[in-house]
């Protein structure tokens, strides 16, 4: 399996249940059940984004789901079995077959296998009330006649309970006294030994407040090494803004310091705990970019310049993967907010930030600045749409006009949607996307700033934008994105990479 480091939970199961699937694609459904195992937190986390993609409008997208469901169910062992046993994950499968809530919008095929997989369920784990209830209700309101047959691969065999190796409970010798302790009638051994017990309920909170405090950190590592590799990636000494390398050298310095906590971790870390490795590798890591920006021009230790120059540009909300704590994202944040007047969501172009590559661009700087496409004299290529973001029921899609702006065959005309099929708003949307130095992105004014929550018996809403992508050199296109929104109360800050665009030799005939 090509298995990539650094996927997420989210990102396993967006391939997993794409709509531009032909079929079931078990790579990512495999690996989707595998990073729930890893995960501390995987159970939880998973359900809460398999019910957002059950409750797809897409109904190939919500039997992907379903089907990934059911691999949890057979590969995730017991902790992934409690969270489908809770009322709360239940009720949101009964929404979706009945027409109180979403039956009467969902195709029959989605209930059907609703139904099957929660009889499958009553057979294979008979203890639990709660699944059992959950059917029972469906056969009262006459959803269901008469249990669905069976068939072999259809019969959920759960695997093994998996249980990890608790340091604490597991100790043999405190086991063998306890149990001695236990077994004695004397009233102070009994004393001892609920004192004994407290002590080793204490001591395994510790170890998971140790244990998710460390997990905390790393991820903040990984994450803010990323951004500040992102930011040197596009830094050119003579062109970058003086904002520019006050912001790298903000995260240079955000970086030695959790270099420092790193090796901290590292020599706290037991020598067979497998979190060692973790501790060590972002140890390196960290080490490593900073001695990559030693010798350099920021007037601290200095950076290995990349080759893959780019403008950066406001636009509208897309991103892949959050960064916390990162002291580049709010000034970003701020220098976006100032850059431009215009509305919240989608801004006007910033002012370029320039690839490491210092050497002028071949040929003529590529221009935007007098060119314009309404939305409503724009007509839809049949090339399929690409996902640039799906996420927690926030979904952007970049779909492709047949015609370039007139004169402009350089030119291809994007138009950047974005959906919401959460039960949450989201506001403050703001986009901004970066293309190589040969290439220039602008885009125009937003429909709209904010997405109203999903509602089943409505179609989601939706914000569009247009985007100008002009290449005259016909490379092959890479564009960046970062975007930023509020989701209910949570903030999201998130980047990505979208290289999933026609051959320039055929735009303007898609």
């Amino acid at each position: 399996m090509a298995y990539q480091e650094g996927e997420s939970l989210e990102s396993w199961l967006n391939k997993a249940t794409h709509p531009t699937n032909r079929q079931e694609d078990w790579e990512y459904i495999i690996g989707f059940c595998d990073q729930i195992n890893k995960e501390l937190e995987g159970p939880q986390i998973a359900v809460r984004l398999l019910v957002h993609k059950i409750h797809s409008p897409q109904e190939w997208e919500a039997l992907q789901a379903l089907t990934v469901l059911e691999a949890c169910m057979k590969n995730c062992g017991r902790r992934f079995h409690n969270e489908v046993a809770k009322y709360r994950f239940l009720n949101e499968l009964i929404k979706v077959v009945s027409p109180k809530y979403m039956g009467d919008t969902v195709s029959q095929n989605v209930k059907t296998k609703i139904i099957e997989m929660l009889y499958s369920w009553t057979v294979a784990f008979p203890n639990e009330a709660k699944i059992s209830d959950a059917y029972q209700t469906l056969r009262r309101q006459g959803l269901v006649s008469s249990d669905p047959e069976l068939t072999a691969d259809k019969t959920l065999i759960p695997s093994p309970p998996t249980r990890p190796k608790n340091p604490v409970f597991d100790n043999e010798d405190m086991g063998k006294l306890l149990a001695e302790l236990l077994r004695s009638k004397n009233p102070e051994d009994l004393q001892e030994a609920n004192r004994l017990i407290k002590n080793m309920v204490k001591e395994d909170d510790a170890r998971v407040q140790k244990l998710t405090k460390r997990l905390n950190t790393l991820e903040e590592v990984n994450n803010n090494v990323k951004l500040l590799g992102e930011m040197l990636s596009h830094y050119d000494r003579d062109r970058s803004s003086d904002a520019d390398r006050e912001l790298i050298k903000e995260l240079y310095d955000r970086c030695d310091k959790l270099r420092r906590t790193a090796f901290k971790l590292a020599t706290e870390t037991e020598d067979n705990d497998t979190n060692l490795a973790d501790c060590l590798c972002l140890f390196v890591f960290s080490v490593s970019s900073q001695s990559g920006i030693a010798g350099g021009s920021f007037g601290f230790p200095g950076a290995a310049i990349g080759s893959m120059p780019a403008t950066l540009s406001s636009s509208n909300p897309f991103i892949s993967s959050p960064v916390p704590g990162s002291p580049a994202l709010s000034r970003a944040q701020a220098q976006a907010g100032h850059s431009a007047p215009g509305s919240p969501l989608f801004r006007p172009p910033l002012s370029p930030l320039h690839s490491l590559q210092g050497s002028p661009v071949r040929g003529l700087e590529p221009t935007l600045s007098n060119v314009h496409v309404p939305l409503d004299s724009i007509r839809p290529s049949k090339a399929l749409p690409v996902t640039a973001y799906d996420k927690d029921g926030v979904r952007v899609l970049l779909h492709f006009a047949t015609d370039c702006p007139p004169g402009r065959p350089d030119v291809l005309v994007i138009v950047v949607s974005m959906l919401n099929t959460a039960p949450l708003p989201v506001q403050n949307i703001m986009l901004q996307a970066a293309v190589p130095k040969s290439m220039k992105v602008k885009l125009q004014s937003p429909t709209g700033t904010e997405l109203a929550p999903f509602n089943p018996v409505l179609p989601p809403s939706s914000i569009t934008q247009v985007m100008l992508l002009a290449n005259p050199l016909k490379e092959k296109v890479r564009l960046r994105y970062k975007l930023m929104f509020l989701l209910g109360e949570r903030q999201y800050c998130e980047v990505g990479e979208v290289d999933q665009f026609p051959p320039a030799e055929r735009w303007g005939n898609l």
